[in-house]
This record gives structure tokens, sequence and C-alpha cells, in this order.
């Protein structure tokens, strides 16, 4: 598949903390850019946050995801879409109030797509590490916040892929599969939240029980992990792959030393151990294979390391 080197792009949830940087990041390759959003407010935000790209971003609203035809007008001329939105909630009463705008916003940009996209070549998801490694039973009132959020990128996921399977669309996809994402803010963040990665990452140094020393997962900085949502856009082998974006892995008392070296008044930070010392060398069940340019999805040119952690982008 001939991939994108130019064009315009539709990016969902580009007023949020990976989309926003996805936006930028898009733009600072060439692109002009058109976010999707919920709220004139989100939309104003996000393209006055930008003032040296004017004239290359825009937005369109789409204040409910999973309506049927939410994007019927958005993709008709856009040559790539990235997609990188998807409900964040974690109070509710019911687990399908996460799960069915996460996997009917999914299907439903790909229908557009199908449908109403002409120029479209390729569409990019954004998933999660935890569709490669989890499988979820009954969900239920009592399951927790976060393994529902887990289960609803999962489940996404799925449907897209059967979705192609079935349906055979011009364009290809590929999958994007982040972990834990760390780094700073391009957008205007509200209260966080548990379970998105810089809410967790406040509520264990400030509010939490002491965690330190457990093992907590693999991560990867935001300025990376959208770089190489829009670079698999452009590389040719990426169509139809997964792709893990993960070299490392992180323990809580890792922050917490981070903090404490740093001086911050009023954090609930456990003691300086020794850098790292607590940390349980839990292998990662994933591989990153492909993004390293070890695998069918070749490409990976060159290295970063951005707070002590090796990050790879294409």
């Amino acid at each position: 598949m001939v991939a994108i080197t130019s064009g315009k792009l539709l990016i969902t949830g580009g007023s949020g903390y990976i989309g926003a940087w996805i936006v930028k990041r898009a733009v600072d390759r060439g692109y002009s850019v058109v976010a999707a959003v919920r709220t004139d407010a989100h939309g104003q935000f996000i393209v006055n946050r930008f003032p040296e790209y004017q004239g290359k971003v825009s937005y369109v609203l789409i204040p409910v995801i999973e309506k049927d035809g939410a994007y019927d007008e958005a993709v008709k001329d856009v040559d790539g879409i990235i997609h990188a939105a998807s409900p964040v909630i974690f109070n509710w009463d019911d687990p399908q109030e996460v799960l069915r705008p996460a996997i009917r916003g999914a299907l439903g940009i790909l229908e557009s797509a199908h449908k109403y996209g002409k120029n479209i070549k390729r569409i990019v998801l954004t998933s999660s590490s935890a569709a490669a490694t989890t499988q979820f039973e009954a969900l239920g009132k009592d399951t927790h916040p976060s393994t529902v959020y887990a289960a609803s990128k999962t489940y996404a996921e799925q449907s897209s892929w059967a979705w192609v399977k079935e349906q055979k669309p011009s364009w290809d996809l590929v999958t994007i599969l982040p972990p834990f994402i760390w780094g700073p803010y391009v957008h205007k963040p509200g209260k966080p939240s548990f379970g998105s990665s810089p809410g967790l990452l406040l509520d264990n140094v400030l509010n939490r029980s002491d965690t330190s020393g457990a093992y907590a997962g693999d991560s990867a900085d935001v300025r990376d992990t959208a770089d190489i949502h829009v670079l698999a856009l452009e590389n040719p082998d990426a169509g139809g792959e997964r792709v893990l974006t993960a070299t490392d892995s992180f323990a809580w008392q890792d922050v917490y030393d981070i903090f404490n070296s740093a001086g911050f008044p009023n954090v609930n930070a456990p003691g300086k151990t020794t850098r790292g010392a607590g940390k349980q060398k839990t292998p990662s069940a994933t591989s990153t294979a492909k993004a390293l340019g070890c695998g069918p999805t070749s490409g990976i040119t060159r290295s970063k390391r951005r707070s002590g952690i090796w990050v790879n982008s294409w």
C-alpha cells in the first residue's frame, strides 16, 4: 500500500493529551490538520494553541462519537485519519458507558471512511498495550475502572480489525499500542482522573498509599508516541500491522525518587532509595520488534532518550 506523505489529516481526540501532540507533530511534518473535538471551546483552544500554524489547523465538532454517521462529513476531504478519540471515564453506573462509545466510535469512523473517504489511504487507530496482553472476563459494576478502560481499548481494536477483514476497504489500517505515557502537556488539561497516565501519576504521588517498589508497567514519552502515530501513516510497510511502542518499564519508587530529588513540597513520596533499587524486574510480556525495525514493519531510523527511558520512533 502506498502510504501518505502530504495532504490533510483528520485527527480525532485532537484536544486530548496524546491527540494534541499528534496534531502538533503532524503539522511539523507538513500536513494540514482537522482536529475532531467535542466542543467549540476545545476546538478554539487547539487552534489558538499553535498560532504559528495559522491556516494549518482547523477543527470539526463531533460531540457524540458513537452516533451513527458522526464522521460522515469529516472524512470527505482528508487523505488519512488518526483516530485517537476514546472515552476516558472512571465514574460510571454501567461499564457500557465506556465500552459502547469506544467500540462504536472506532467502527463508526471506519464505516464513514469506507462510504465517503474517497481520498483516504490509511487509518491509524490508537489502541493500548493492554490489548496485546490482557483477556477480560465479564465486566460489571464492581469491575475496577482501569480494567474497564483497558477493555474498551481492547474491544475497539479487535472490532476494528474484524471489520477491516470483512469489509476489505480501499485503505489499510495500522494500530498503535502505547503503554503508560509520560511527558509535558500541550493540551488544556482538566482535573486529572485515575487511569489517564498523568492523572495516575499525580494520584500516586499526591494522594495514594505507598506503592514504592511495585512494578507498574511499561512506558513511553508522549512526544515519541505522537511521532509514531504520524509516521505510521508514511511507512508503506506499516499497513496491516500492530505496533507496540514501549521499550522500558518503571516502578513508582523511581518516580518518587525524582520528586524527592527535585525537592517538591507537599509531596507524599516515600524516602529516596538508590535509583531503581525498588524496581521489580518483571519482564515485559510484549515485544517491540516491529517498532525497533526487527520485524516486518521496519524503518526505525533513530532512537531518542527522554527522562531516562529509551523510546523509538520511525
